[in-house]
């Protein structure tokens, strides 16, 4: 019925914007010294220290978030320790064991519950569990959380200073996966980069570009300075040194510039609430939780699922609720635009 697909399922099918596309292009004209080494690098740890406000910080641009996250991590995280996270972290499903592996076999330690994010009292009442019998135990090395947690809800900076001292108490490093920080960091307006992140305790945030714009740039940021040490120790080892480093280095500087990171995330943001606000009229959906970013999950039937598909809309299949439901996702990027929205809305129309 519909031949040309609407691919709306994740925000990595987007584009990259012009100007990160031209910086690209003007760093290839430029020569600089290799690994690391160049001017575009050294810029990028200027405007970095600049917008979380913060002098004493180092940074290991990156082209991968698995490999961001899990480097990351291994700065802190050895073959004898553990990480707690929420169960459905994406470095527990789906980073493919990367973190133990680049940390030589560490654990990941989970907690489950309905919000979709770690609380102060389930992760302190996990610690107690751990530590009660000791000798049996991995040493817990620190904590992870994700901003935009997985079902793509915010932490509030008060459920982070929250878990920040329970990690402070027990002496573990709090690690913050940001794959969609910008998403979060614009939805709650008057909140600083500096606010959002090491002035409520966070240790290390891998910072992501590549969902927003860049084509391929990720960024490890280290608030922990002792941690950047480590990571450097381990980035040849693991396989992530990047000899033209200047080319993601590049993006990052025009994603930072004039703010460009947050329009971006804004025009992502926007666009879901739109097109939540259109789901929301179909009885046949069921959303499920608030919308405080770019995602968007719906409970429907295995039957309104199968119909989605015949009109070439592409969702991302998200879980299994049980033998007639499941879950999707619709994930927006600074590229969807209202009419595209609107042609989704006419084509549900064809069957809800």
């Amino acid at each position: 019925m519909y031949e040309k697909k609407i691919l709306i399922g994740t925000d990595t099918t987007s584009g990259i914007a012009p100007q990160i596309l031209d910086a690209i292009v003007e760093a290839s004209h430029i020569k600089t010294s290799p690994y690391g080494n160049d001017i575009f690098t050294e810029e990028c740890k200027n405007i970095v220290k600049n917008v979380f406000e913060k002098s004493d910080l180092e940074i290991i641009p990156m082209v991968s978030g698995t490999a961001s996250n899990s480097l990351a991590l291994s700065s802190f995280l050895r073959s004898y320790g553990s990480i707690i996270c929420h169960s459905d972290a994406h470095i527990n499903k789906d980073e493919g064991g990367a973190p133990e592996f680049f940390s030589g076999g560490g654990k990941l330690l989970t907690i489950s519950n309905s919000l979709g994010r770690i609380n102060a009292q389930d992760l302190q009442k996990k610690i107690d569990e751990i530590n009660f019998k000791r000798k049996s135990s991995s040493l817990i090395s620190g904590v992870s959380i994700t901003q935009l947690a997985e079902n793509g809800t915010i932490y509030t900076l008060d459920e982070i200073d929250a878990i920040s001292k329970i990690c402070k108490k027990n002496n573990l490093y709090l690690h913050m996966d940001g794959a969609r920080f910008s998403n979060a960091l614009v939805s709650q307006e008057l909140i600083s980069p500096a606010e959002a992140t090491w002035k409520v305790g966070v240790d290390c945030l891998s910072l992501g570009a590549t969902k927003n714009g860049a084509m391929a740039a990720e960024l490890i940021i280290f608030f922990n300075k002792t941690l950047a040490s480590e990571a450097q120790n381990l980035i040849k080892q693991t396989g992530h040194v990047i000899s033209k480093t200047r080319f993601v280095s590049a993006q990052l500087n025009a994603w930072f510039k004039d703010g460009l990171w947050l329009e971006l995330a804004k025009l992502a943001n926007k666009n879901a609430l739109y097109l939540r606000n259109q789901l929301i009229e179909f009885k046949d959906f069921k959303i499920l939780y608030p919308t405080q970013g770019n995602e968007i999950f719906v409970k429907m039937s295995n039957l309104s699922y199968d119909n989605i598909l015949k009109l070439n809309i592409i969702p991302n299949l998200w879980y299994k609720i049980d033998n007639d439901h499941l879950v999707i996702r619709f994930v927006t990027s600074f590229e969807t635009n209202i009419s595209q929205i609107d042609e989704i809305i006419d084509r549900l129309k064809t069957y809800f």
